[in-house]
Parts: structure tokens; C-alpha cells; sequence
């Protein structure tokens, strides 16, 4: 009877310890999804949303906008590679883009802008436009590096809409250009367009190789050569000429910068050119004095 009762105590002392356990356990998990869910509801909501970098196309409020982030939403309950993605389509001259979650409640955006943004001069503004031409935004100053637009007058300067001009010509022959510069990696070398005059539309490149390609007629075998010249045939050193008129040839005149100035004056006003690094000097080497 003793070893009965002593083995009754002892399945009863088991199922008490396993019984604490148990509900040890539980108490933890229930802590535990009452921690997560407090976080994700309750705290580390969002009080401060920090844009830094150097901005002259989009102000940082439009970036935070962009982000989509508001105050009072959770820190954790976002995904910062969807974020970022947002802000490059949303805004397109945003090359780059880092999101930090700084806790308890601050999330900062470090962006920095594309160098190559397409800059039109009109009205005493800098009118900023996409590759496919939808206005971007007005500036009263701008100093960004930029392919500068020349011999379009816009209709309108409102953001969002499309580049529009009565003379249309003007708004086909830039999108081309700008089409086949991009298609053919030219765009971060081109300087200044001007595509006002469909008998003689000019590309300045590299800020020292003026470009005459006369007509709109057969352009894409224009630049198809103006690619082979800039890349396999013209040198760092040269500047001019390099005319492109008659279908099929190419043909390269030198110009010092005073006389290259003079011609890129003529259709791209403001515009200065950027002559060649002169060539360090070589230093003789004195030979050793005889004895």
C-alpha cells in the first residue's frame, strides 16, 4: 500500500511540474505575440521621415511624398526595396536611393539625383524634362550637370504634361535626337541640341565637337556614323567640325575654341565650349655630364 501511495504521489508531483510547464510556455508565446503585435501597432510608428542629398531638380518634401512613408505609420510594416523603387519611377531623375530605419521612430531617405537631365532654357526658367519629354519640373536656377535644349517653345510648363510646341517639327526632330543618343550610349556626351531648324539640326558634343547634320532625312545613319566617329575615330584632343550633311560621309574640320565658339554661338547661345586638356609636357632627361 506504501508503494502505491508513494507512486500516486509522484505521477501527481509529474503532472503538476508538466502542467506549470505547460503554462509557462504559454504565458512566454502569448508575451511574446503581444510584444510583435504591440511593435507592428502600438509603438515604433513614425515621427520623423529625413531627406538628405543635394537636391535642385525635386524639392525633399516631393521625394517624401514619393516615398509613400506617412507620420504614424510603423517603422517595420514597409518594405524600404519597394520604397525605393517607388521613388525611382515616380520621380526619374533620382539615380540612387538608400532607406535607413533609425529606432525608435525615424526613417531617413539619402537619394542622389542623374547627372544627365535634359535642361531647357525658356522664359527665363530651366524647364527640366525626361528622356521621352514630359516636363519634370520649372526652376529659377539650375547648375546640375545637363544636356541643354534649344530652338523648342513650349506651349505649356506645367509638370506632368508632355513637351508640346506649334512648331512640331521642332518636338519630332528632339525626340529622335534624343532617342538615338540614348539607344547608342552618346546621351552623358552630348552638351547642347538645337532642333529648331529641320534643314540643319546641331549636336554639340563633349562641349568641343559641334555636329552639323543638316536635314532630318536619314538620322538614324547619321548617328550611327557619329558613334563610330566619337568612339573609334576622334581623338581627346580634337575640336570643330564635324559635319554630317551628306548621308553616308563624315567629314572633320579642326577649329580652334575661338572660332568653335563662334559657330556653336550661332544656334546655342550661352553655351560654352570645353577645348581639350593640353597634353602634359614631357621632360627631357639630362643625360649624366661626362668626367
Amino acid at each position: 500500500m506504501a508503494d502505491t501511495g508513494s507512486k500516486r504521489r509522484k505521477r501527481r508531483k509529474t503532472a503538476a511540474v508538466y502542467i506549470r510547464r505547460r503554462i509557462t510556455a504559454i504565458l512566454i508565446f502569448i508575451a511574446i505575440v503581444t510584444g510583435i503585435v504591440l511593435s507592428l501597432t502600438v509603438f515604433f510608428n513614425i515621427e520623423n521621415i529625413e531627406v538628405k542629398g543635394k537636391l535642385e531638380i525635386y524639392t525633399k518634401q516631393e521625394v517624401s511624398n514619393a516615398s509613400g512613408l506617412r507620420k504614424g505609420d510603423n517603422i517595420f510594416r514597409f518594405s524600404a526595396y519597394n520604397t525605393k523603387n517607388r521613388i525611382i519611377h515616380d520621380l526619374p531623375y533620382i539615380s540612387d536611393v538608400v532607406i535607413k530605419r533609425i529606432l525608435p521612430s525615424t526613417v531617413t531617405i539619402s537619394v542622389k539625383e542623374a547627372d544627365n537631365a535634359l535642361v531647357m532654357v525658356c522664359q527665363g526658367s530651366y524647364l527640366i524634362l525626361t528622356q521621352d519629354l514630359k516636363i519634370i519640373n520649372s526652376l529659377s536656377s539650375y547648375s546640375g550637370k545637363s544636356l541643354m535644349i534649344y530652338g523648342v517653345e513650349p506651349l505649356s510648363m506645367k509638370s506632368g504634361e508632355m513637351l508640346t510646341s506649334e512648331n512640331e517639327a521642332s518636338v519630332k526632330n528632339l525626340r529622335d535626337m534624343v532617342g538615338y543618343l540614348a539607344e547608342l550610349d552618346l546621351l552623358s556626351d552630348a552638351t547642347a541640341i538645337n532642333s529648331s531648324d529641320r534643314l540643319d539640326l546641331a549636336l554639340l558634343m563633349k562641349g568641343r565637337i559641334l555636329v552639323k547634320f543638316g536635314t532630318s532625312g536619314d538620322l538614324e545613319r547619321k548617328f550611327l556614323m557619329l558613334a563610330e566617329m566619337i568612339h573609334n575615330q576622334l581623338s581627346d584632343e580634337d575640336m570643330g567640325i564635324l559635319d554630317l550633311s551628306v548621308s553616308g560621309k563624315a567629314t572633320f574640320a579642326p577649329r580652334d575654341d575661338t572660332a568653335l565658339a563662334a559657330a556653336v554661338s550661332d544656334s546655342m547661345y550661352g553655351i560654352k565650349i570645353t577645348p581639350p586638356e593640353p597634353a602634359p609636357e614631357e621632360t627631357a632627361e639630362e643625360e649624366p655630364a661626362g668626367e
